[in-house]
């Protein structure tokens, strides 16, 4: 029996044929798993994602008064020092 190049060819391609198609299950079932597991991790906290969409209008409210207080703090430290430039002048 004589095996030609080209045959030999043939048979090496198959069996990468073959190897590609078994990572690719391997690929896919793996995939598969992280889909199951996301979609758990996404039904577990649905209802603290709720949460925090439905306080989210209190949240940005409470920041607001947050910025506003650091601006009047602001504005009261640079009276003080505009004061003092005032009256504590170096000689």
């Amino acid at each position: 029996m004589e095996i030609s190049v080209w045959q030999l060819g043939i048979l090496i391609m198959a069996i990468g044929f073959v190897f590609v198609c078994i990572n690719l299950g391997n690929a896919i079932k793996s995939s598969s798993k992280i889909i199951v597991n996301v979609n758990k991790m996404i039904e577990e906290n649905e209802k603290k994602v709720g949460n925090i969409v439905t306080n989210l209008d209190s949240i940005t409210g409470d920041v607001e008064k947050v910025i506003s207080l650091g601006s009047n703090i602001s504005g009261v430290i640079e009276s003080v020092k505009f004061v003092n430039k005032i009256f504590f002048k170096k000689k």
